[in-house]
């Protein structure tokens, strides 16, 4: 079972040594971006962690994703990366899993982990197979060429969210926390956007009590914001899977917005960058 590209093209360049090259300079961004490329990863990840990054085309938030993946590729190359995205289309089940087979990108062929993905369907009362919610969704897809430059060879879950109540979360948290004691090599990505489409200094005040939560680690003052405040966050409930996780710090890498990078300060959408270890 093959899942194609959907957005290479569009969100991301659909040739492969474009595509190396925009992310080459996502790294190497001194304004936005790390301005560092991640050296070769040869060893193994010790332990699990979390990263929050972004998914909206490169041109926008590749710069603020590379801070994640810089800071991952120091810390070892995971075997496997569960990659918990928000379902934009409407498309498929609450909680979609996709089962088995592979995931192409213009860089080579992503393998599904059909052995971590019966873990989690085991443990969630909510999570089932589905393809349908990932046909043509891209919050998942825009991971997999960052995790591809830097890592390689890797498997996946991929994880998508119609429902991001807390009630799923709690539910979805402990299913990921049973696949932690297997896999202590994994890593697992929460990918989101951040405040939309309102001018820039709304949105950096909304982000700021993102931030804030993430910082905290508390997925209640999260969903408390979201509310009180109308934060038009789209990946909450892949965030909040990571805050109610067994990692003991978090650190903030890079915060920015879509009008950094364009100029236009009227309609911006914010982007984080962060892991959790």
């Amino acid at each position: 079972m093959m899942r194609k590209p959907v957005v290479a093209g569009l969100f991301y360049p659909s040739r492969e040594d474009e595509l190396i090259e925009q992310i080459r300079m996502c790294f190497l961004d001194r304004k936005i971006g790390p301005g560092d490329l991640p050296g070769p990863v040869e060893t193994s990840l010790q332990r699990p962690i979390g990263l929050v990054s972004p998914h909206a085309g490169y041109i926008y938030s590749g710069p603020v994703a590379a801070w994640g993946f810089l800071e991952a590729a120091k810390l070892g190359k995971p075997s496997l990366v569960v990659i918990i995205g928000p379902n934009h289309t409407g498309l498929g089940k609450r909680v979609g899993i996709w089962p088995s087979g592979f995931w192409e990108t213009p860089l080579g062929r992503v393998p599904v982990s059909e052995e971590a993905v019966e873990i989690i369907l085991t443990n969630s009362r909510y999570a089932e197979q589905d393809t349908l919610s990932h046909l043509k969704e891209h919050s998942i897809e825009v991971q997999l060429p960052f995790l591809q430059f830097v890592f390689g060879d890797f498997s996946i879950v991929p994880i998508c969210l119609m429902d991001q109540s807390p009630t799923v979360v709690e539910d979805l948290a402990f299913a990921v926390r049973e696949l932690m004691k297997k896999f202590d090599d994994v890593l697992i990505i929460a990918s989101t956007d951040l405040n939309h489409y309102e001018d820039q200094k709304t949105t950096l005040r909304k982000d700021s009590l993102v931030v804030e939560a993430v910082e905290k680690r508390d997925s209640r003052l999260l969903y408390e914001y979201l509310v009180k405040e109308d934060i038009s966050m789209c990946g909450y409930g892949g965030v909040a899977v990571l805050l109610n996780l067994d990692f003991s710090g978090v650190r903030i890498l890079k915060h920015a917005t879509s009008g950094d990078v364009s100029g236009d300060t009227l309609e911006v959408v914010g982007y984080l960058s962060a892991i959790l270890s």
